[in-house]
C-alpha cells in the first residue's frame, strides 16, 4: 500500500509537469522562433523480487513511481510567414542567429571562450535598427554577423569592386555586431584602372577622312593620311571599296599621237604595285605625271573628302581610266581631256619675237624656257643658249614600225633625237637603223625631260609669270615680283584651274567608346576613345599582315565635348589571324594622377573584330564611382547583407551570423526566446554539451551556407503542434487523474487495515 501511495504521487507530480510543458507550448503556438519541448518520463526506482522464486527464468522485477526522464526541445522547423519589416528574416534549416548583449563584443565561432559567454541562440529573425543603426533583436540584443568593414564612422561606404576579397570575408569565422546608418552613401572614389571590350567591325561606322586623320593639334594630318593601307577606306555611301579584291587601276594618256599604258595593281610586288595611299600618288605621278591628291584649304585642311586626279604637267592630255578599282573609286573616264593649266597659258613660239626672261613657249610638242630677255633668233632647239627645255613629255617614244619624215621627233632610252635626213642608215639585212646607232638619219638634241611645276616656299620671292603650285592649285605671278602667298594674295597672284576628276568621298571604319569615369570627389568625366582602321590586314599573306587600328584616347567633361586632356593619346590594337587583339596597356594623366587602360578584355570578355556584328562596347570596367545614396537593402538565400545605391552599386556589407551544433539538445533555454551553450566539466575536461560551433557557411569559394537558407521578408512561427500538444494535455490529464485515483484507493486500504486492529 505505500508503494501505491509513492506511485500514486509521483505520477501526480510527472503528469504536471507534462501539462505544464504542454500548457507552455499551446502558450508560445504564436511567439517567433519558438522551440517546443517534449517531455520524456522514466520510472523512479526498481527492485528485484527474489524471494517470489528464486529458480524462476522470469525477471520479477518490481517498479515504484515514475519522474521526468528529459525535456528535450522540438528540433524540428516552424512554419514561415512573410513579414513587412525590412530585416525581418527567417532561417530554414539546421543552425541558429548569434546575438550578444554587448556592440562592442565578438563572438569567433571556431575559437569561442566559453567560461565567458554572453551571447545566444535564436531562431527569432524578427531584426530591426536601433537609433544608432545596429541590427538588434526585440530584446535590444545585438545581432552578430560577418562585418566587411566598409562602412566608416562618418557613415559612407568605400566600395571594394574586389569581389574575391568580399567573399575572402564573407567566409570568416568571427562574428560583431553590424551597423547600417539610415543615411548610408556610397563614398565616391577615383577612377585609376579602365578595362575595356569592343568589336570593331571593318565594315561600319564611316568616318570622313578630315576627321579621321588630324593631328594632336587638330589639324589634317597630311602623312597618316599618305601611309594608311589603301584598302581601309570606304565609298561616299559607307560601303568598303575593298582594294583586296577590286585591286587595279588601268590609266592610258595619249599626248600629240603617243599612247602609253601603266598599270597600278594593290598588293602587287612589282614595279607598278602599291599598298599606302602614298605610294598609290607617287607612282601615278612618276608613270603619267598626274597629280592625285586632296584639295586643301589656305591651313592646308582638306576641302572635301575627294581624291582629285589633275593635270599640273605641262602637257595637254587625253586619258581614259579603268579597272575594278577605279570603278569603286568613282574614277573611270573614257577619252577624257585633262587639259594642263600650265600649257593653255603658254603660247607657241614666234621667230623674231621678243621675249622676256623665264617665258614660257611650246615648239614642236616641247616646252621652252627664255634664258634672259632678247629676240628669238632660230628656233629654241637651235638656239641653245637662249632657250632651255623644260618638258619632253609629248616627243612620242620611238617606234621602229613607224616611218618618221625629216624634223621629226622621237624619244629613245631617255634621249631626244632629230631625223635630219631623208636617207636613213640601214643594218646589214636593210632594215633602218635605231635613231641611238643611226647617226646619219638622225641627230641627238637632248634629254627628255617632264616639266614639273615647283611648290610654293613660304617667305621665297618670286618673279613676275613665275609659276607655283600650292594645295593642289596652280597659280601665275603677276603685279611683280613678291614672296607673298599665292592663297592669301589675290592681287599678286592668279589662281588658273583646269579641269580634273574627283573620286567618291572617302571614310574609313571607325568607332568611339565613352567610358564614365570619376573624381575622388565623385565628378563624373568621360574617357573617350576613338578607333580608326589604319590597315586592313590580309590573313593569305606570308606571314599575314595583322589588322590594325589606330586609337586616341583622352578625357573629356561630363558631357563629352570639351577635352580636359593636355594632349590626345595615340596608340594601336591588332589582331593576329585568329582575331586575337594585342594592345600595350597604357597610362593617361587624370586630375593628379595617371588612368591605367587596357582595351583588350573587361569582365574575362575579350575584344574582337568580327565583321558580322556591329561595332560595341562588349563589357567595361573601371574602378572609380561616383557618390550614391543607399536605396535598398537585400538580403539573400546565404543570408548576405546588400545594399543597392543610387549610383548602380551593389555591394555586399556583411552577412547575418549563423552558427549550427551538432547536438541542438544541449542548449540551455534561457528566456526570451533565446538559447546557450551549456558547459559541464567531465573528469576535469570542459565540455560543451551540444557540440562546440560549427561554421555555417563554407570557408572559400562563395562561402555560401551549408546546412540551409535564409528567407528574407520572413519569420519563422512556433514549431508547436497544436493537435499533438492538445492530445497530450488530454492524456496527461487522463494519467493525473488515474494517478490521483490510486493515492485514493490506497488510502481506503490503508484505513481498513486500521479498522482491522480495532
Amino acid at each position: 500500500m505505500i508503494g501505491s501511495l509513492y506511485s500514486g504521487i509521483s505520477g501526480i507530480k510527472t503528469h504536471q509537469f507534462g501539462i505544464d510543458v504542454t500548457s507552455n507550448n499551446i502558450a508560445n503556438v504564436n511567439t517567433t522562433g519558438f522551440r517546443a519541448n517534449s517531455p520524456e518520463f522514466k520510472s523512479l526506482f526498481a527492485t528485484s523480487l527474489d524471494y517470489i522464486n528464486a529458480n524462476s527464468p522470469i525477471s520479477n522485477d518490481y517498479n515504484y513511481g515514475t519522474t521526468v526522464g528529459a525535456n528535450p526541445i522540438n528540433s524540428n522547423d516552424g512554419s514561415y510567414v512573410s513579414a513587412d519589416g525590412q530585416f525581418n528574416v527567417a532561417y530554414s534549416g539546421k543552425g541558429w542567429f548569434v546575438v550578444g548583449t554587448n556592440k562592442n563584443g565578438t563572438f569567433d565561432v571556431k575559437n569561442q571562450n566559453y567560461q565567458n559567454q554572453q551571447n545566444y541562440f535564436t531562431r527569432d529573425g524578427s531584426f530591426s535598427l536601433d537609433a544608432e543603426g545596429y541590427l538588434v533583436n526585440s530584446s535590444g540584443l545585438y545581432m552578430y554577423g560577418i562585418n566587411l568593414g566598409k562602412i566608416g564612422e562618418d557613415g559612407a561606404l568605400t566600395g571594394t569592386n574586389n569581389p574575391a576579397q568580399d567573399y575572402a570575408g564573407l567566409a570568416g569565422s568571427n562574428l560583431e555586431p553590424l551597423r547600417i546608418p539610415k543615411d548610408l552613401y556610397y563614398r565616391p572614389t577615383l577612377t585609376t584602372e579602365v578595362d575595356l571590350a569592343v568589336n570593331l567591325n571593318r565594315t561600319k561606322n564611316p568616318k570622313p577622312i578630315t576627321s579621321a586623320f588630324k593631328d594632336k593639334d587638330g589639324n589634317f594630318d597630311m602623312q597618316k593620311f599618305r601611309d594608311s593601307d589603301f584598302g581601309i577606306f570606304m565609298d561616299g555611301s559607307g560601303k568598303p571599296i575593298d582594294a583586296k579584291n577590286f585591286k587595279d587601276i588601268k590609266i592610258s594618256i595619249e599626248q600629240d599621237g603617243k599612247v602609253t599604258t601603266h598599270e597600278f595593281i594593290y598588293g602587287d610586288t612589282g614595279e607598278n604595285g602599291f599598298k599606302t595611299v602614298g605610294e598609290l600618288i607617287d607612282k601615278i605621278k612618276e608613270k603619267t605625271g598626274l597629280d592625285v591628291g586632296l584639295k586643301l584649304n589656305d591651313e592646308g585642311n582638306p576641302v572635301d573628302c575627294s581624291l582629285y586626279i589633275t593635270n599640273n604637267s605641262m602637257q595637254d592630255m587625253e586619258i581614259d581610266i579603268s579597272g575594278k578599282l577605279a570603278d569603286k573609286l568613282g574614277i573611270s573616264a573614257k577619252d577624257k581631256d585633262l587639259n594642263s593649266s600650265f600649257a593653255n597659258s603658254i603660247e607657241s613660239f614666234g621667230e623674231g619675237k621678243e621675249y622676256k626672261d623665264g617665258e614660257y613657249v611650246k615648239y614642236n610638242g616641247m616646252i621652252f624656257q627664255k634664258n634672259g630677255d632678247g629676240v628669238s633668233t632660230g628656233n629654241p632647239l637651235e638656239d641653245e643658249g637662249g632657250w632651255s627645255l623644260v618638258d619632253s613629255s609629248a616627243v612620242p617614244n620611238y617606234d621602229k614600225d613607224k616611218e618618221y619624215k625629216e624634223n621629226d621627233l622621237i624619244v629613245i632610252d631617255g634621249t631626244i633625237y632629230k631625223r635630219t635626213a631623208a636617207e636613213l642608215g640601214v643594218d646589214e639585212e636593210g632594215n633602218p637603223l635605231p635613231p641611238n646607232e643611226d647617226a646619219q638619219g638622225w641627230e641627238a638634241v637632248g634629254e627628255s625631260v617632264r616639266g614639273e611645276i615647283p611648290a610654293y616656299e613660304e617667305g621665297k620671292s618670286y618673279d613676275e609669270n613665275s609659276y607655283v603650285l600650292h594645295n593642289g592649285v596652280l597659280y601665275k605671278k603677276i603685279n611683280g615680283a613678291g614672296s607673298t602667298n599665292p592663297s592669301e594674295d589675290k592681287n599678286g597672284w592668279r589662281a588658273i584651274n583646269g579641269n580634273s576628276i574627283s573620286s567618291t568621298s572617302l571614310n574609313v571604319p571607325s568607332y568611339t567608346s565613352n567610358t564614365e569615369i570619376f573624381s575622388d570627389t565623385g565628378e563624373k568625366f568621360i574617357l573617350k576613345n576613338e578607333f580608326v582602321l589604319v590597315e586592313q590586314g590580309d590573313k593569305e599573306a606570308v606571314p599575314p599582315i595583322p589588322e590594325r587600328w589606330e586609337v586616341k584616347t583622352a578625357i573629356y567633361d561630363m558631357e563629352g565635348k570639351v577635352m580636359i586632356s593636355d594632349e590626345v593619346h595615340t596608340s594601336e590594337i591588332t589582331f593576329d589571324a585568329e582575331g586575337r587583339p594585342t594592345a600595350p596597356a597604357f597610362d593617361i594623366p587624370f586630375l593628379e594622377g595617371t588612368i591605367n587602360v587596357d582595351l583588350t578584355q573587361a569582365d574575362g570578355k575579350p575584344t574582337t573584330n568580327h565583321a558580322y556584328t556591329d561595332s560595341a562596347i562588349k563589357a567595361e570596367w573601371q574602378d572609380g564611382t561616383e557618390a550614391g545614396l543607399m536605396k535598398d537593402i537585400i538580403i539573400n538565400d546565404d543570408g548576405v547583407i546588400i545594399v543597392n545605391f543610387t549610383n548602380g552599386k551593389n555591394e555586399p556589407i556583411g552577412r547575418f551570423g549563423l552558427a549550427a551544433f551538432v547536438n541542438d539538445q544541449g542548449l540551455s533555454k534561457v528566456g526570451g526566446n533565446l538559447f546557450e551553450m551549456n558547459v559541464t566539466i567531465r573528469n576535469g575536461q570542459t565540455i560543451v554539451v551540444s557540440g562546440p560551433p560549427l561554421m555555417a557557411w563554407n570557408e572559400n569559394g562563395y562561402a555560401n551556407l551549408k546546412y540551409g537558407k535564409v528567407m528574407d521578408h520572413m519569420l519563422e512561427t512556433s514549431n508547436v503542434d497544436t493537435g499533438t500538444a492538445l492530445t497530450d494535455l488530454i492524456i496527461y490529464q487522463r494519467g493525473y487523474q488515474m494517478s490521483s485515483k490510486a493515492i485514493s484507493t490506497a488510502d481506503q486500504l490503508m484505513q481498513e487495515a486500521i479498522g482491522l486492529k480495532k
